[in-house]
Formats: structure tokens, sequence, C-alpha cells
């Protein structure tokens, strides 16, 4: 199956993971970057296209797709000889709660740490924000770390759509201000993660690196 697919992304974000897939896949994709930094999710063109002012965005023959587990779950069915899903029934319903945390949990502890203002206005409570979200955030990697131990890819024995989800967070780390040497099986799975070409193509392309 051939058709026009247009990824709107910003680099190092959670596009980043739909970004990987669809250079694993490789079919042809266009590209269209959109800078959080400078508010063009905020703009009205990018609003018309998804309201909720958010990357990733992929549009496709059958409409707009948005949020970035829609979209991987999306492009694994749509070419399954990819095999980019889990085998079985169970490690698939595993790789959806994979999904499901990582888009729910992490971005908000996350926002938390990065982004007090969004809570209060009240800048006497912003550092106290912070590092409340420094707890949390440390306490969700920690879970993530335990979750790989003795593993080469998050979900059965094979790359599936939950590694570069997986993946854009470890480079958050640092970004958050964590110690990442204290989570080696994370690491690890980075460092597998870094052996594929789909993902050195889409770090080239995004111009970010770990």
């Amino acid at each position: 199956m051939s058709f026009p697919l247009t990824l709107y992304y910003c680099p190092g974000h959670l596009s980043f993971a739909p970004h990987v897939l669809l250079n694993e896949i490789g079919q042809p994709f266009e590209l269209q970057c959109v800078s959080i930094k400078d508010g063009e999710t905020r703009q009205l063109a990018f609003r018309e296209l998804n309201p909720k002012g958010k990357v990733p965005v992929l549009a496709t023959p059958h409409g707009i797709l948005t949020e970035a587990s829609a979209i991987l779950v999306w492009l694994a069915l749509t070419w399954p000889e990819c095999r980019l899903l889990p085998a079985t029934p169970f490690e698939r319903a595993q790789a959806i709660e994979w999904l499901n945390w990582l888009s729910s949990m992490m971005p908000a502890s996350i926002a938390l740490r990065l982004h007090p203002h969004r809570v209060t206005d009240e800048e006497n409570a912003w550092q106290g924000i912070r590092r409340h979200g420094l707890r949390e955030c440390e306490q969700l990697y920690q879970q993530i770390e335990n979750r790989l131990r003795d593993k080469t890819w998050a979900v059965g024995g094979a790359f599936s759509i939950v590694d570069p989800a997986v993946m854009i967070f470890f480079r958050w780390g640092t970004l958050l201000g964590l110690d990442m040497s204290q989570f080696p099986h994370w690491r690890q799975h980075t460092d597998n993660m870094l052996r594929r070409p789909a993902v050195l193509t889409t770090l080239s392309t995004e111009q970010i690196a770990f």
C-alpha cells in the first residue's frame, strides 16, 4: 500500500516516535516542521489542522490523525508486513498499556518540572512545583528502568511501536536535570535503538542527538 502522508512534527518531541516508524516502514512521506518554541502550534493555521494545538499530526488520505499513540497504532495496522506490533494478543495489549501510560503520566509530570506557570501565576510557587515535578519524573523514570531490565526491546522479543516512544523520553531526562547514569538498562535500550537505520535517519533529519 502506498499513498501520500504528511507528518507535522517538532524535533525532539512526541512526534519523534511516528517519525521513526515512518522511516521504518519505508513508504514515501512528507514532513512539515512546526516550532513549539516559536508558537506555531498556537497559530490559527495549525489550530485548524489540530484544535488541540499539539504535535504530532498525521495527514492521511482518510483524514487527520492526532495523538502519537493513535498514529503509531494506525501505521502498524496499515503496514502489518513490517511487524511493528508485538506478536501475541497479550503483548499487543502490553504495547497499548505502555503507550497510554507514556502519553498521559510522562507529559504531565514533565510539564510540572519545565512549565510551572501553567499551574499558577504565583511565581513564588514555581520552585516548589518544579521540585515536585522532578520527584515525579524520577519515580516514573525508575519505573521505566525497572520495566526494561534485561530486555532488548520494551515488549516481547522484537522492536515495536513502543520502543521509539520510550527512547525520546530518555533524551528528555537530561533536559529535566536527571542523572541518566542511574538508568543503565534504559541506556542499553537507547543504544539498541541507535543501531537501527530508521532511528539514525530520523535523528539526522530532526538534527537532535542522544
